[in-house]
């Protein structure tokens, strides 16, 4: 496979991370929210943190439903056009290798 093909995008890694990190996250949050409601807190800055914490989950997971469509688009956009691919591929394979000692 010629080199420029060999290599992937590291975006879809990325998004992975993005929505398991942003599901985690706001089921928790959601959970911690749900208790707060049942035993308020002492303090209003407990709510805060809960609320910071459920908005920032939910930003993770927009943020990776986002990213998974751009990384197909990239994926596309990195590929050489269809025409160049067969010189390239024909290219390498008539290129003798050399062996480093």
């Amino acid at each position: 496979m010629a080199p420029l093909m060999s290599k992937p995008s590291g975006a879809a890694p990325a998004t992975l991370v993005y929505i398991t990190l942003g599901a985690i996250m706001t089921v928790w949050s959601g959970i911690w929210y749900m208790y707060l409601n049942h035993n308020p807190p002492a303090h209003q800055a407990v709510n805060y943190i809960c609320y910071g914490f459920l908005i920032t989950g939910i930003v993770l997971l927009a943020i990776g439903f986002i990213l998974g469509p751009l990384s197909r688009w990239a994926r596309h956009a990195e590929l050489p056009p269809a025409e160049a691919t067969p010189t390239a591929m024909q290219n390498e394979q008539t290129t003798p290798t050399r062996r480093v000692v």
